[in-house]
């Protein structure tokens, strides 16, 4: 299923701050500023797998630097146009390439946060 590009929660302790920068590192390799846009709580069922209740805060952040992808970590990544993942989406209603919570994401970064995004 494809999905936002990273994901953690944050070590006890450990700001959220550290924990964005730590996991996009550890994640694909990047260093680059970040920043917050938003946060929300979802509750989804995920197909036979079960469910996630789950409060998320989701960042941007722009980098010219190529991906060191971590095999452990993704199993597949890709490079994909707004405009080409919003026909993708579309074209999946029953939500068999995607995650649910990215559906909820994306929508929310495309409805309140386009300009934003653009800026980066």
């Amino acid at each position: 299923f494809w999905s936002n590009s990273c994901c953690s929660h944050p070590r006890d302790g450990e700001s959220m701050e550290y924990a964005i920068a730590r996991r996009l590192e550890e994640e694909l390799g990047l260093v680059c500023p970040l920043a917050r846009l938003f946060t929300f709580t979802y509750h989804a069922r995920f197909h036979e797998e079960g469910s996630e209740h789950e409060l998320c805060t989701v960042y941007a952040g722009r980098c010219t630097d190529d991906p060191e992808v971590n095999d452990n970590e993704i199993s597949a990544w890709r490079w994909i146009d707004p405009a080409d993942l919003d026909a993708e989406l579309a074209a999946d209603p029953d939500g068999e390439r995607f995650t649910p919570w990215f559906r909820m994401e994306w929508r929310r970064l495309r409805e309140d946060f386009r300009d934003t995004i653009a800026d980066l």
